[in-house]
């Protein structure tokens, strides 16, 4: 690892709230469920349907093995998706397509040797954006909730990061993945404790990750 994109991967005071939903008020943590019926977009491989009326391509070295100056140009281009001309009047497979781009750049980046699979579900509840499930190795996205282009970019590198901390937590050798294990054979539930789920180093960790992304995404031209 090291500090591509000048995105700080530390652990900052950061206050921000870590909620991928919020309904009423009412603060949600990510979302984790069953898969039911959802396609997704395996980065592993080329190509695969992600709707009942397209398929998108994904390329797993899309933005180069090494995200060097022209990883860096590909992650702007495919951050350019999102700013908000180009997002307003984008048809659904289109932000699917963008969220697929950005993931194989975050994949890149992070140096996943196993990225998640992208699942997009029109069945999660109302205010949820998303999740990462490591038993099956998925990343689930609200199709309902991606209205929100800096929200959708959140979310995916948010999750991402996840899936990378559970990658890193497999080898008992790497000293930050038995941080990883322990912080996830701890983790605290938001039901019992928000403030806690909030603070761990984790899911704070993932938020300041995924804040580089949204910053970087105010720059692009």
């Amino acid at each position: 690892m090291n500090g591509r994109f000048e995105i700080n991967r530390d652990m900052p005071q950061d206050n921000r709230s870590d909620i991928r939903g919020i309904v009423g008020g009412e603060k949600k943590p990510d979302y984790g469920g069953d898969l039911a019926r959802a396609t997704g977009v395996d980065l592993n491989n080329g190509t695969r349907d992600i709707s009942a009326t397209g398929s998108f391509t994904t390329s797993g070295n899309e933005c180069g093995e090494d995200l060097n100056d022209t990883g860096t140009e590909h992650l702007d281009t495919a951050l350019d998706q999102f700013k908000e001309y180009n997002w307003s009047d984008m048809p659904l497979e289109g932000k699917k397509q963008a969220i697929a781009d950005l993931a194989t750049c975050v994949a890149a980046d992070t140096g996943n040797e196993n990225p998640p699979e992208i699942v997009f579900r029109d069945d999660m509840p109302d205010g949820s954006y998303g999740g990462y499930s490591p038993d099956s190795n998925t990343i689930e996205i609200n199709q309902n909730m991606l209205d929100d282009s800096a929200e959708a970019v959140d979310t995916i590198s948010h999750e991402m990061w996840h899936a990378y901390q559970h990658q890193c937590a497999q080898d008992p050798t790497n000293e930050k993945g038995q941080e990883y294990q322990e912080g996830f054979e701890n983790y605290i539930s938001p039901e019992y404790d928000f403030e806690g789920y909030e603070n761990q180093m984790v899911e704070a960790e993932a938020r300041d990750y995924a804040q580089g992304f949204k910053d970087r995404l105010k720059g692009v031209a």
